[in-house]
């Protein structure tokens, strides 16, 4: 960056904030409460005055809620049903969100299908029929989940959901036979399950991933890592989205900057021990451009091109 662009950088209005800057995660004990809880950490530790702070909620699908009626300014959102709404498609179409702008994605998670080692499940059509928790109606996972079970032919009322309250406990148990989730790796629940349990992971792949990714940017192809969970020594190939910092259009450009670069500037300082730190993207490139499946808010995009002029990026 030249002289002129780094004063005018640092000259940059920094907006007077009269209330904290609240984001919407998902449940206290999620990765997506985690992870934001880190970002709200360096971004209060960066520039005190924000009084980054987080709101618990369901997930995604509340989260898009809160984002739309106002509620919430900011957001963690899974890339594929923010993509949804943005564009007015599926769940979405009646109540389309237009003005949703995305600030940067944090991480990649993939679709997750955990059963028992010893268990008769090894086929996703065998899914259809057996007792399995995909996730709370109001998450983002069951969402996600439910659009692989559409094109293995099967609709939300033709399976047997179950809703626990201790996904490893159940599954270890036998009062279900699998649970679906979209998680970053490795991840608490799964590492509770291994305690309690053999387990080993159903692949996503062939036709059935192909379908899925056919067309669209919010879905790329993954894994389930190997030797993270005791017994997986391969790795199991699946899909994945991107978690993403979402706010709207309205949210004023001087704000969304000065967040994004609170929370960004010393990440170096993340801390290690948040599950699903192996799936973050530590480095800035992969935190915007294509891996965002919506519009870059504008205040968002600012940070990033001075991290480009700077050969930051």
């Amino acid at each position: 960056m030249n002289k002129l662009g780094l004063l005018l950088a640092l000259l940059w209005p920094l907006p007077l904030l009269a209330s904290p800057l609240l984001i919407a995660t998902g449940g206290e004990q999620g990765i997506y409460h985690q992870v934001a809880k880190e970002f709200c950490r360096l971004a209060n530790k960066s520039d005190p005055e924000l009084r980054c702070k987080l709101q618990v909620t369901s997930g995604t699908i509340e989260n898009l809620h809160q984002l739309q009626s106002g509620q919430i300014p900011y957001a963690l959102v899974q890339s594929d049903w923010l993509y949804q709404a943005s564009r007015g498609l599926g769940p979405y179409a009646s109540q389309p969100q237009p003005e949703l702008r995305a600030m940067f994605a944090t991480h990649a998670e993939p679709f997750t299908i955990v059963v028992r080692a010893d268990g008769d499940i090894t086929t996703l059509t065998q899914l259809k029929l057996a007792p399995i928790d995909i996730g709370l109606k109001s998450s983002g996972t069951r969402q996600t989940a439910l659009a692989l079970f559409n094109l293995l032919g099967a609709k939300e009322q033709d399976l047997d959901l179950k809703s626990v309250g201790n996904l490893a406990e159940a599954l270890c148990s036998k009062q279900i036979d699998a649970y679906g989730l979209v998680m970053g790796h490795p991840n608490r629940i799964v590492l509770d399950t291994t305690k309690r349990c053999a387990i080993r992971f159903l692949p996503i792949e062939g036709e059935t991933r192909d379908q899925l990714l056919k067309g669209v940017k919010y879905y790329q192809r993954s894994q389930v890592p190997a030797r993270i969970y005791p017994g997986n020594l391969k790795a199991t190939p699946t899909f994945a989205i991107a978690a993403t910092l979402v706010t709207n259009a309205a949210t004023p450009e001087a704000e969304v900057y000065r967040l994004t670069r609170a929370m960004l500037s010393q990440q170096t300082s993340f801390n290690e021990q948040t599950y699903g730190y192996a799936n973050l993207f530590h480095k800035a490139r992969n935190k915007t451009g294509p891996v965002l499946s919506i519009e870059q808010h504008p205040g968002a995009a600012k940070y990033f091109e001075e991290l480009k002029a700077a050969g930051k990026l």
